[in-house]
C-alpha cells in the first residue's frame, strides 16, 4: 500500500502575518508621534501670542475670523455700563433683519495709561514676544531669552574664521531686522510704531554683543577678540541695512541730554589660559536693557 504523506504545516505563514502587523502599528505610532508633534507645536505657538497680546480675547477671535468686512453702521455705546448696542441688520450678510432691532453686547474699556508696567513686566513682555515672533519665522536661537537677551551660535551667523555673513547668515539677520522693527518703536524714540503703544518704561539699550573666551595675552586670542567685535558689527550694519529704521531709534528724543542711539554695539571677552582659538565657540547676542 502507498503510504499516505503528511501534510506539511507553513510555519512561516503566520510569522509573516505577525512581521506585517507589527509594522503596520510601528507606522500608525510614527504617523501619530508627528501629528502630536506638530499641534503641540502650534498649540505652544498660539498660546504665545494670545499671552502676549494687549487683548488676548480679541486676538484669539481674528485667529478664527478671516472673511472681516468694513461695514458702516450707527451704534449706541453706554459708557457707565460698558454696552454696545448694533442694528441687528448689520450681523446679517445679506442685511436682513427686523428694523429697530438692536443687538447688544458687554466690553471692556481700554486701561487707563496710569497703570503702566514695571521696568521689570515690560522686559519680560518685550522678551515673551520676540520669543514668539522668531519661533513663528523659525530663526534659530540658544538659551532662554527671558533672561533679556537673544543670543545666535557665531557659526550659524558667518563664514568660519570671518565676519562675513554667510547666506544663513543673512537670512536670519533679515528676520531678526524685521521682528525688532515691529516690537522696538514702541519702546524707543525717533520711528513712529505701526501700531498703538501703552505708555510704560523705554529701552535704555539694545546691544549687539559678541561673546568670546581668548587667552588675551596670546596672538590668537588677540585675534579672537578682533573678530568678535568684527562680528558685532557686522551684524549691527545688517539689521540697519535690512531695516534702515533701527538705526533712528533712540533711547531718548533728540535733543535731550542722554540721548543715544537704541541699537548700539559692544564686544566681551573673559581671557583665560588655554583659551580656544580663533573663532571657536563665539556667541553673537542682542541684549536689552530698559530703563527707569
Amino acid at each position: 500500500m502507498r503510504r499516505k504523506r503528511s501534510r506539511t504545516i507553513d510555519v512561516e505563514e503566520g510569522e509573516s502575518y505577525y512581521v506585517s502587523m507589527t509594522d503596520m502599528m510601528v507606522g500608525v505610532i510614527f504617523i501619530f508621534i508627528i501629528m502630536l508633534s506638530y499641534f503641540a507645536f502650534e498649540f505652544r505657538s498660539s498660546t504665545a501670542k494670545l499671552a502676549t497680546a494687549k487683548h488676548p480675547e480679541t486676538a484669539a477671535l481674528l485667529q478664527t475670523a478671516a472673511n472681516l468686512q468694513p461695514k458702516t453702521a450707527d451704534i449706541e455705546i453706554d459708557y457707565g455700563a460698558q454696552v454696545l448696542c448694533v442694528p441687528e441688520a448689520t450681523l446679517s450678510e445679506s442685511g436682513q433683519g427686523a428694523a429697530g432691532e438692536r443687538r447688544c453686547f458687554a466690553y471692556s474699556p481700554p486701561k487707563p495709561s496710569a497703570l503702566t508696567a514695571s521696568a521689570i513686566d515690560a522686559q519680560k513682555l518685550l522678551m515673551q514676544a520676540l520669543d514668539a515672533d522668531l519661533r513663528d519665522a523659525r530663526v534659530p536661537i540658544t538659551g532662554d531669552p527671558s533672561g533679556g537677551s537673544l543670543n545666535f551660535r557665531a557659526d550659524q551667523l558667518f563664514v568660519a574664521g570671518t565676519a562675513a555673513l554667510s547666506p544663513d547668515g543673512q537670512r536670519i539677520a533679515g528676520d531678526v531686522a524685521q521682528i525688532l522693527m515691529r516690537r522696538l518703536p514702541c519702546l524707543g524714540y525717533g520711528v513712529a510704531a505701526e501700531a498703538d503703544c501703552e505708555a510704560g518704561p523705554k529701552l535704555a539699550v539694545a546691544n549687539v554683543v559678541s561673546q568670546t573666551n581668548l587667552d588675551i595675552f596670546s596672538t590668537e586670542g588677540q585675534q579672537a577678540a578682533t573678530l568678535a567685535l568684527q562680528r558685532a558689527v557686522a551684524l549691527h550694519q545688517a539689521l540697519t541695512a535690512a531695516q534702515p529704521g533701527l538705526a533712528s531709534l533712540r533711547n531718548a528724543p533728540t535733543g535731550q541730554a542722554g540721548s543715544q542711539p537704541l541699537l548700539r554695539v559692544a564686544s566681551v571677552g573673559q581671557s583665560q589660559e588655554g583659551a580656544s582659538k580663533v573663532g571657536d565657540d563665539q556667541t553673537v547676542s542682542i541684549q536689552f536693557q530698559m530703563g527707569s
